[in-house]
């Protein structure tokens, strides 16, 4: 069994169309990437899985739960943790206050602080500037708050919404070897990114959304020397 399976998930604002039958699987200790243009569905993919947005059909099915019919804010729990588009951090919260709310769904604080100076290891920005207001940090740092925050919930797999966007490339660069790290000690990733090079770099496999369909799919290594995805999406 995978642990997230999306089937046939269609999807509507108001009389659009947004996804059209989407299916993909995720496998523990998998990266996935979802590519795509602006406008492909790839943040919506994401925020149906959260919960965020209802979906018309389909299922969503993680660890065997039927996600579809899970309120939002009990996914969490599940061991689900969403790193959205633009970070959303809290600007007027200091750097460990947000990370303090990442963990709201767990009691046990001797391991809540276990965790914490796991992210303060992994993050040392942030342990340099904890009592430091959130809005206050630089584009980066906000993305590591971000990740940092969603890390506290100690997920099973974890969505990451375009954590590129905006920065320098080399946060970019940072940003990506953090992600491989975050994999690496075994936590599962789904990755949406506009920047198709470095996501298939790092990704084991990819789905390419295209106007809400899965256009294209299969090994990260293999997307990357097609000759259509080169054309469209790494710009060669």
């Amino acid at each position: 069994m995978s642990l997230l399976s999306v089937k046939d998930l269609n999807v509507y604002y108001g009389v659009i169309h947004a996804l059209k039958d989407v299916s993909f699987d995720v496998e523990e200790g998998e990266v996935i990437a979802l590519i795509g243009a602006n406008g492909a569905g790839k943040t919506t993919t994401l925020h149906t899985i959260t919960g965020l947005i209802g979906a018309k059909s389909g299922s969503i099915e993680f660890e065997g739960t039927n996600l579809l019919k899970t309120p939002a804010h009990k996914i969490v729990g599940l061991g689900m943790a969403h790193v959205p588009e633009g970070r959303r951090i809290f600007q007027e919260l200091t750097v460990y206050e947000n990370l303090k709310l990442g963990a709201y769904t767990r009691s046990n604080k001797a391991e809540i602080q276990e965790t914490l100076e796991m992210v303060y290891e992994r993050f040392p920005r942030l342990k340099e500037r904890k009592n430091q207001v959130g809005g206050t940090l630089s584009g980066g740092e906000q993305q590591m708050l971000a990740m940092g925050r969603a890390l506290m919930s100690k997920p099973k797999i974890i969505l990451m919404d375009e954590p590129s966007m905006g920065l320098s490339p080399i946060f970019v660069s940072e940003i990506f070897d953090i992600i491989k790290e975050i994999s690496a000690q075994g936590t599962t990733v789904l990755l949406v990114e506009q920047n198709a090079k470095k996501a298939l770099e790092i990704a084991d496999r990819a789905y390419v959304l295209e106007t809400g369909k899965v256009a294209l799919s299969g090994d990260a290594t293999d997307l990357m020397n097609d000759d259509s995805v080169k054309k469209a999406y790494l710009g060669e």
